[in-house]
């Protein structure tokens, strides 16, 4: 479910963004991100610089060539978003 698309109208960041916080564990390359959200790979790669620039996510070198993503939990727009996530799931139950 895309939270906060559904929220905020559609927007290709807060897809991506929502991924993020739906599953804040995870480590996600750029395909496994195009393909969660289904979305071109093109697309997403416009994203993600922006996410790490606002430090709402992380990068990390994986190899020479190869990164990965991760949900920035220690950010604090991160944590209230999180909080407000959850507040918002409570209520619609």
């Amino acid at each position: 479910m895309e939270r906060l698309n559904d929220l905020f109208g559609p927007s290709k960041y807060l897809i991506v963004l929502d991924l993020f916080l739906q599953n804040p564990e995870d480590f996600m390359n750029l395909r496994e991100v195009a393909r969660r959200t289904d979305k071109n790979p093109a697309s997403v790669m416009k994203v993600l610089p922006i996410l790490v620039d606002r430090n709402y996510i992380s990068l990390t070198r994986i190899g020479a060539k190869v990164v990965a993503y991760r949900l920035n939990k220690d950010n604090k727009k991160v944590k209230l978003l999180l909080e407000f996530l959850q507040k918002l799931e409570e209520e619609e139950f």
